[in-house]
């Protein structure tokens, strides 16, 4: 049977729905100063998307899992604190529209984000994300983080629509190449990353506010 077109809209969250790449930075530098060690904005930058078990090895070297699990577990808090203090403005343009959007004209949508699952549940209450999602997927449900395709795979499965049916909207080069991976359609946002770093992607625009559901059909013909 042959696939009409888009069927589902799979999203990441940090940088695409929420504007956290800040709080993200500070709740790493804390961690990494309470630690000795050191961070860059660079280094931040270059692991933003991955999941902290991929992160933390990256960044100061291997060590035990539950070690890294208790680093995760921190930065996480202060992450999730820092939000709490400062919920306003926490969506990115075009985003909550495009969400109502999709909603209306009767597109599955999911979340597919590395980040925890706690972190998911606060932003969908700050948000009412809820209203539009049919799946919450975190990284941790997934066995392989981006950009190995399990997350997105994951989140076609809990829609039950096909893969070649499903367009991602993402913010980083992990979250585009493991798009592709899952042989899906990307719409990347140069949010956190510059556009050539996304080129990769079916489609990079600087902000949600550029395309409607026209558009996102438009990336996901029919075969």
């Amino acid at each position: 049977m042959a696939v009409s077109g888009l069927q589902a809209v799979i999203w990441d969250l940090d940088g695409v729905i929420i504007d956290s790449a800040q709080a993200h930075f500070r709740a790493w530098r804390r961690l990494a100063e309470e630690e000795g060690w050191k961070l860059s904005e660079e280094d931040f930058r270059a692991t933003f998307g991955m999941r902290n078990d991929r992160i933390i090895p990256l960044l100061w070297g291997e060590m035990p899992p539950e070690r890294v699990r208790a680093l995760s577990e921190r930065k996480e808090a202060y992450f999730r604190e820092l939000v709490r203090q400062n919920p306003q403005g926490l969506a990115l343009p075009g985003a909550l529209e495009l969400l109502q959007a999709l909603h209306e004209a009767g597109i599955a949508q999911a979340l597919a984000s590395s980040t925890p699952p706690e972190n998911i549940a606060l932003i969908s209450e700050l948000l009412g994300l809820q209203r539009y999602l049919q799946a919450l997927i975190s990284g941790e449900m997934a066995e392989r983080g981006k950009p190995a395709p399990d997350i997105f795979l994951k989140a076609a499965e809990a829609l039950g629509v096909s893969p070649s049916a499903c367009l991602v909207i993402e913010d980083a080069v992990a979250g585009v190449e493991a798009a592709h991976a899952a042989g899906m359609r990307c719409l990347a946002v140069t949010t956190t990353r510059e556009a050539e770093a996304l080129r990769q992607a079916d489609l990079v625009v600087p902000s949600l506010t550029e395309v409607d559901v026209g558009r996102l059909r438009a990336l996901v013909p029919a075969s």
